[in-house]
Order: C-alpha cells, then structure tokens, then sequence
C-alpha cells in the first residue's frame, strides 16, 4: 500500500519542475523595434533621442513625437487630424500650430517641403515619411560601435534648429571652401555661435583631423588661449613651450578650428590666429566676434537681425509663420509654455514684439519665455521695461542670460570715449550724422568721428550708407540699454539741453536760407499764423535752460519753437531732415 502510495505521489513530484518552467517561459512574440534608422539618422524613441550621424541632435518634443509617428507609419499617409490627435491628446490645438512644429521637424532633418527627401505633404490628407526606414530591435550596438571611433571633433550634441539662416551658412560654408579665415560679426545675442556651429557641422566630414570648438568667453587674457586651443583638442601642453610645442602639433594636420567669442581678446585672438594659419597650411579657421579680427586674408560675414513682418503688412498667424523671428518666438513660447497657441489675433502684437527687439534670437527667447507669465498682450505692454523683464535664463554663459548682461558684455569693452558717445547718441530717435553726434557729446569733431566709426565696427551703431553723407542710428535695444546708462551717469539732462540747442540752431540755420515763399510764411508785419507774435518780436515761450528742472522742456523743443515768430512754418516745412523729425 505504501509503495503504491509513493510511486503514485513521486512521479507527480518529480514532474513539478517541468510544469513550472511551462509556466514560467513565456510563448514567443515579435519584438518590437526599439530604434528606427533613415539616412544618416537614428530615431530611438525610449530614449527620446534623434541622432545624426551618432551625434544627438536638439529637437523640440512635439516635432520628436510628430517624427515617431510617421516613422512608426513609414510608407503610410497619416491625416493631420491623426497627428493632431496623437501628439496632442486631449488637446484642442489649431493647425497652425502643426505647421509650426512640422516646420521645425524639416529643419531639423534639412528636409525641402519642395524636394522632400524624409517627409512628404500629401495635399488635402497628410503626410507621409518617404524615406526607407530599418527598424532595430535594440540600439546598443549601434551605440557601441559609434563611441569605438576617434573622436574628431568637440562640438556638442544636440544642436538646436536654426531659424533664417540658410543663406548665410550656405555662403560661409561656400567660402570656407575658398579661404582659411572667415569671420562671422554682428551684435550680442544675434546668434553668431548659432551660425558658426551650423556651418562647423557640415565642416564634419570635410576635415580628416575634425572640427574643434574654442570658447573663449570664459578667458580673461590673450597667453590663455593656446592652452584652450590645446585642451579642446584634448592635448597636454603646460609650460612656457606650450605655444611652440601646439604649432608644431597642427603643422601637419588638417582641421577646422572654432574661435568663439573674440571680441574681448580680439587682439590676441588675431595675433595667434595668424601664426597658426602661417605655421599650418591645411588649418582653418572660423571665429565668432563682435567685432571684425582685422586681418589679412579674413573674410567678414555680418549677421542682422532675424526678418520680421514690416509694420506696413497686416497678416495672419500663417502668414506670419513665413518670418523666422515669428518662428523662433512661437518654437519657444510653445516650449516655454505648452498651452500657448498662435492665433490670428497674435499675429499682429508678436510682429511688433519681434521688431521691438530688433529680431535678436537672444531677445527673443528670452522674451517668448516670459509668456507663462503676461500672455502676449501684457508682454508686448512691458517691452520699454525689457533691461529687467528679459532675465530669465539659470544656464549658460553668463552674458546670456539676461538682455542687460548682453549688453554689458559689449560695453565693457569700449574706450571712455566710446561709451561717452555710445550714451549720448541715445537721445536722438532716429538717424544722426557725426556732426549732430558731436554736438550732444563734449568730444570734437574729430573724435567723434572716430568713436562712431569703431561702435559700428563693434556692431553697437548701425552706419546707412545710403545717402549722401553716411548717418548712422542704434538698434531700439541697443538705445533702450543706452538711455538707461544715460540716465545713471547723471549726464541726461546735459545732454538733451545740448541736443535741444542742436536742433533749434540747425532750424534756424536752414529757415534763413528759404524765402518767404517757400516757407509760406506770411508779410512781415502781418502776426504769425500759429501763436499770433508779430515776426521780429520776442518770444513768448519760457526759456530752456540747462538745469535738470527745466530738462523735460528740452524734449518739447519743436513746441517751444513753434511759438516763436516765424518758426511754425519752418517746422512743417521740413527743409531738412533734422527739421522733419522734430516736427
């Protein structure tokens, strides 16, 4: 009975195991991809990484999510409602907001909506992701066999989209295939490293020993910069043989260096840049400045502004979008803020948000974040306090992170001279010739001449070439920032007490020379048409003194002078330029 009862019992307990691990092992299934390749890309969605070459690129996380799902439907045609619904669930988002982040997600691939290579506009339905797509199940060995090459190059990964500045990468890049110098200038904040990491990026495969970033910001002196050349290359040189010991390095290299911010080590920055282009002949160099390196050989590529609608176009929030500054503010209010949605009724308030800033993608990032917090409206409300709304980044070089610290960078690194003119000229509205700038300033002629010359040079004054003289005019923000220095030096009231004389004496001087018939005044003894004084008779406005009580008077100068006999019809006449502004 025992035996029966064990040989019952055993077999069942010794078969256990097998049921277990039947139980255990799960059935066979189909992977699921895990990264998706297309041309020189790698799409890895758990990652929420795209990468370029095995370098990560910066996307926005609408557009990453918009290229998921046309990868994930290569071939198909997905409606816009589909993606409308898809990256924004429970969302109820206007299409133009799709535009917006299809856009970027093209720059992003440097896809052509007219010769797509990646996504196709399918007209009345959607989009289709053209391009033949490899899925993998898992990324590692990608992964691995990309970090088992040299490293060629120091850029950072993620690079962010560019907005406008196609045709400025296409010519740099065009000329550095022709030069060893290229020197790309424009104010702080323009996005100059922008642009020169653009075209670096390019520069990738085009130099056997790579492409390597030097960011000079951070160095307070000129001897510094061979050790940064050296440690960017990942080279140990210390000693007072480092200079020598780093040309004989790169003599028989061919790379691309990336000098970033010269502008406060400009003359120690061309010093040493000539001697590596004399000591290397197959090293480039491209640097980043706000000012020209004034060298020979350089050729200067100068950055403006991003494009914004002009004030004469009323447009909708499509026709907007066709403007990159309009592009950059939206991209990042959508960032900032994942509610925010471009309406028609923005259209207008944004333009002129993004002209007040003179399209400074620095400004204008700073600016869009700031839309969590005052909407549109009550943004475009607080622009003549931007010195102090605009300080919103925590990361970052220093000089970015504010409008006020951009600006400070640059005026740190002027002459007394230069600063005084810089200041003064602040108080003229619109365009001044170097004589009226001497007159607001206690400098001669002479040095005035010169100081306005080198704050062009500096992309700090805008020089206009257009007329018969050169005059010349500052940036809404650059004379926003300089009133407000005016202000703290204590010197504004002098300033406009001067600017007022100016003014009244450039009236006068060009009232003389017209006749009565030009000016359409009437006999002389006949009362003055505007205040009733006989011509010849004293004035009946106050007098405008150069006292800081009396200054504000000064800003009215067109109506205290047209109270004096005779000056009415001179104002409105507008024989010159000067006389056409005040009035």
């Amino acid at each position: 009975m025992g035996a029966w009862v064990a040989a019952a019992i055993f077999p069942t307990v010794r078969s256990a195991p097998r049921v277990m691990e039947k139980i255990m092992k799960p059935e066979p299934r189909e992977a699921t991809p895990s990264s998706y390749e297309f041309g020189k890309f790698l799409l890895v969605p758990e990652r929420q990484a795209l990468l370029e070459s095995g370098t990560q690129v910066r996307i926005g996380g609408r557009a990453f999510e918009m290229l998921t799902v046309l990868v994930t439907c290569a071939g198909e045609v997905v409606s816009k409602r589909e993606l409308l619904e898809r990256v924004w669930p429970d969302t109820v988002v206007e299409e133009s907001n799709l535009k917006v982040h299809m856009a970027a997600l093209r720059r992003v691939l440097g896809d052509d909506p007219s010769a797509a290579r990646y996504v196709a506009t399918v007209t009345g339905r959607g989009y289709r992701f053209i391009a033949e797509v490899t899925a993998h199940t898992s990324p590692a060995g990608r992964a691995s066999s990309s970090t088992s090459t040299p490293r060629r190059s120091n850029l950072p990964a993620g690079r962010a989209s560019v907005l406008g500045r196609d045709d400025v990468i296409d010519m740099s890049w065009d000329e550095l295939t022709q030069c060893r110098l290229i020197s790309i200038v424009g104010a702080g904040g323009v996005g100059k490293t922008t642009v020169a990491l653009a075209v670096a990026e390019r520069a990738l495969g085009a130099f056997k020993d790579g492409v390597w970033l030097i960011d000079l910001a951070s160095l307070t002196e000129p001897h510094e910069m061979p050790g940064a050349i050296a440690s960017a290359m990942g080279l140990a040189l210390h000693g007072p043989g480092e200079w020598a010991a780093l040309c004989e390095h790169l003599r028989e290299l061919a790379l691309l260096l990336v000098l970033d911010n010269c502008e406060h080590l400009i003359d120690g920055a061309a010093r040493y840049a000539a001697q590596i282009l004399a000591t290397a002949a197959n090293v480039k160099i491209l640097a980043t400045s706000r000012a020209p390196l004034q060298m020979a050989g350089e050729r200067v590529r100068r950055l403006a502004g991003l494009c914004a609608p002009p004030r004469s176009e009323r447009l909708n929030a499509t026709q907007a979008l066709r403007f990159p500054a309009i592009q950059l503010f939206v991209e990042r209010a959508t960032s900032s803020f994942e509610r925010f949605e471009f309406h028609d009724a923005d259209a207008a308030a944004i333009s002129e948000i993004c002209r007040r800033l003179d399209g400074l993608a620095l400004a204008i990032e700073l600016a869009a974040a700031c839309i969590p917090a005052f909407g549109v409206g009550g943004l475009l409300g607080q622009l003549d306090n931007r010195l102090h709304l605009l300080m919103g980044r925590r990361a970052g070089p220093e000089r970015h992170r504010s409008l006020a610290a951009s600006f400070d960078w640059s005026h740190a690194l002027l002459s007394e001279a230069e600063a005084t003119v810089l200041r003064a000229v602040s108080v003229f509205d619109g365009e001044f010739d170097c004589p009226a700038a001497a007159a607001v300033t206690d400098l001669s002629l002479e040095q005035t001449t010169e100081a306005l010359g080198t704050l062009a040079e500096k992309s700090l004054v805008t020089a206009n070439f257009g007329g018969p003289t050169v005059s010349y005019f500052l940036p809404e923000t650059t004379r926003h920032c300089c009133l407000e220095r005016l202000a703290l030096s204590g010197q504004e009231h002098l300033v406009r007490f001067r600017l007022a004389h100016h003014r009244r004496g450039a009236l006068d001087q060009q009232g003389a020379a017209l006749s009565p018939r030009d000016t359409g005044q009437q006999p002389p003894n006949s009362p003055c048409s505007h205040c009733g004084t006989k011509r010849g008779a004293a004035c009946e406005a106050p007098p405008i003194t150069p006292s800081k009580g009396h200054h504000d008077q000064s800003k009215k100068l067109p109506e205290h002078l047209s109270r004096c006999s005779g000056c009415h019809a001179r104002v409105h006449a507008g024989p010159c330029r000067t006389a056409a502004t005040i009035a």
